[in-house]
This record gives structure tokens, sequence and C-alpha cells, in this order.
């Protein structure tokens, strides 16, 4: 295979000079048919660098590890596309990583750690105990966001404005006239699902209302969870007219719950769910959401993590720009009864 050396024997310049090209060398000066003849003869020659030798001169590894709690939660692969786009920028990859494993296997995490193979890590998880102790460790070894979870520590956090989130689907609800209104948080105790809790408990008392308390149930952060509290919510005496569920897959097994129960969404209940995603428009029906920006949020990470890998301090960033969004569909609409 052809050798840095072969390239610039070829360009009549040193090897320092063809590292510094390939390298995009801003300090660099040389004329600009000297950069052109260097570059004409690595793609002649086919020469590719040895990155694995220029990531040990610089202890590097050129690689980025993104931890989610389900590598098959839709939203995750939004989170990775915003990842992957900052990190092409810096010329480094996303690998990604499934969080039940390293909570199953908690050695490969540290053998991950330990054996410098990634660079950062970037923690997107639910908020539970073992998460807390996997993020604290991560942060120990190798500089380390975590996102959408607020925290105390070495680690950075890059997370949404959960709060006029819930505001905005809370008075979307308020508008259309509904008074009777549950929430189906999210993972209990997490500052997330607490920042939403909130932000839907202020925007009724504003209005002179509040949640019942066997209306607030917690939801979780999926499907299954979902459907149980959509479950536990119609089979009271009293029912809400509406219903803010703190995370879109939770939603959707709300929407299970009522088709099993026999209750017609929008005109027995009405749904709203926080985050979107592009099966929203497929259910039946399809389902009123505030989008979030997902992408962004890893786009955000990675910035932020590449930031604490060049030594720059921690940050804990509130995305608001581009702020959360109703996309308004066919599971909300005024209330038929009282």
């Amino acid at each position: 295979m052809p050798t840095v050396i072969d390239v610039a024997e070829a360009a009549g310049v040193t090897a320092a000079v063809v590292s510094r090209v390939l390298n995009r060398d801003e300090t660099l000066r040389i004329r600009v048919e000297t950069r052109e003849r260097v570059l004409g003869a690595v793609r002649a020659l086919n020469y590719t660098p040895n990155t694995s030798a220029r990531a040990l001169r610089t202890a590097s590894s050129g690689a980025i590890c993104l931890v989610v709690t389900d590598v098959a939660n839709p939203l995750h692969a939004l989170t990775l596309q915003g990842a992957q786009g900052s990190a092409e920028r810096s010329e480094r990859v996303v690998l990604l990583a499934d969080a039940k494993e390293f909570r199953r296997h908690p050695e490969r995490l540290r053998s991950m750690l330990d054996s410098r193979r990634v660079d950062g890590m970037i923690m997107h998880l639910v908020g539970i105990r073992d998460d807390s102790s996997m993020r604290r460790l991560a942060a120990s070894r190798l500089p380390t966001v975590v996102i959408n979870s607020r925290v105390r520590g070495p680690a950075g956090s890059v997370s949404f404005d959960d709060a006029a989130a819930a505001r905005l689907a809370t008075d979307h609800l308020l508008d259309l006239g509904h008074k009777r209104i549950a929430v189906i948080t999210g993972v209990a105790g997490s500052d997330r699902s607490q920042r939403r809790e909130l932000g839907v408990a202020k925007t009724l008392e504003a209005r002179g209302l509040s949640v019942r308390p066997e209306w607030l149930l917690e939801g979780g952060f999926g499907e299954t969870v979902g459907h149980a509290a959509g479950k536990q919510l119609l089979g009271g005496e009293k029912r809400p007219t509406a219903v803010v569920v703190a995370n879109v897959l939770s939603a959707i097994g709300v929407l299970a719950a009522c088709r099993e129960e026999g209750v017609v969404v929008p005109d027995e209940l009405s749904v709203i769910g926080l985050l979107d995603t592009w099966f929203c428009d497929h259910t039946n029906p399809p389902l009123t959401v505030v989008d979030m920006p997902v992408r962004a949020m890893g786009e955000a990470a990675v910035d932020l993590l590449l930031e604490m890998i060049d030594g720059k301090p921690r940050q804990s960033i509130i995305l608001r720009d581009p702020p959360p969004r109703l996309v308004v569909r066919a599971s909300t609409a005024p209330p038929s009864h009282y």
C-alpha cells in the first residue's frame, strides 16, 4: 500500500507537508498549485491515511459512543441522525450501544471506558437508578453528555424545554374547552417527567384548575406501560375528557387501551402526546402531539461533547430554538360532554 512518503515523493514535497494538507492545517502556507499537486498525488496513488497510527499519536480513537435506552425506539433514530451529522463535521464516527446490555453486563461498559475505544459518551437514558450509576461511571472516566436529564457532577447535559412543551399541550386542550384533564407521566422520579408534569400543573393552575389525584398516573416511556396507565384511567368511576401523555410511545399505548375499552377518540377522550415521529400520522386516529427538536438535540449533544473533549467545561443546555411546536391531528377535539 502507498505511504505518505510515496505521496510526498510524487508531489515533490516533504511528508510533513502531505500530512498537514490532509489534516486541513489552516496555518500551512503553501501555494495553491502545490496543494493541488499533493491532492492529485493522493488520488493517483489511491492513498488512504493510516487512521489507527494517527489515533495512537493523538491519543484519540476518532469515535464517540451514543448509549440509548432501547435501540428499537424510533425517537433514538432521530437522535442518532443528528449526532451523526455533527460528528461527521469533526471527522468522527458515532457508535451505538444499548443501555440494557450495559445494565446486564456492567463489565462491558467498564471495559469500553478503560480501553479508551471511544473519546467520549452521550447517554440518552430514562432516569432509573441503574442509569444513574452508569452515568456516574462513564463521567468519571471520559467526557460525558447526558441527553434530556439535568444532572449534577462532571457530566454535561442537553435537554428539551419540557415545561414549555407541556404548557403548549395543556393550552391546546384548554382552548378546545376541556376542563377535566388527566396526565400520564413518564418514569416516576425522573427529572424530565417532573418538568413535564409541573408544566401541565402550572398551566391548569393559571386557569383555576388542577389534576385530580386519580387522574395522575405513571406511564413510563413505552407502549406497554402507557397501555396499562390508559386502562387504569378508563376504569375509574369518573373519566376525564382529555389526557396529556408525557411520551409519544406511551400515548400509542393509551390509544390501544381506548380501542379495547370501546372509548372513541376524540369524541369521548382527547389524547395528546409529547414528541413526534413518523407513525403518528398513521395511528387510528392520527395522534396530536407537541413536537420537540430531537435531531437538534443529537447535534447539540455531540457539539457539547467535542468541546468537553477539547478541555472546555461542562454545560447544561436547554434547547429553546427551535421551540416546541403543536402538531394538531385527529386525536383531539372539543369535549362532547361534561
